[in-house]
């Protein structure tokens, strides 16, 4: 079938750049097959880590808390005259803290979200 090609390369030469030629298809053909499963295996295992994340988050956040009001109360109890008003004080400095952090987060998640969308169509599949 080849004869004529065997007439201006060596034969051997030819058969390694046959070869090549097989290796690098295949290579490209199962990229694509091999990127699809592991994407999709990904996005599995980070929507059931995200789901492990969201079951222990109430338990976590009920503990620190806990710490949380423990340690005012600790601390109302050495300080002496106004520790009511105090503790007051320290409960509601901790939650603003907290509220604020929080938002903090999810500003910054929604701007890199906003990153990705302005980028979009520059990636790659």
């Amino acid at each position: 079938m080849f004869e004529f090609v065997f007439d201006y390369v060596d034969r051997d030469e030819f058969t390694k750049y046959i070869r090549l030629l097989i290796i690098v298809s295949c290579y490209i053909l199962f990229r694509k097959y091999y990127t699809k499963y592991a994407s999709s295996k990904l996005i599995k295992r980070q929507l059931e880590q995200d789901k492990k994340e969201k079951e222990e988050k109430p338990a976590r956040d009920s503990a620190e808390r806990q710490a949380l009001h423990d340690k005012l109360a600790a601390e109302a109890e050495t300080i002496g005259w106004g520790k009511k008003t105090r503790k007051n004080v320290q409960v509601h400095q901790s939650i603003l803290e907290a509220q604020a952090a929080e938002l903090r987060e999810r500003h910054q998640t929604a701007y890199d979200a906003a990153e990705d969308n302005d980028i979009e169509d520059l990636l790659e599949d």
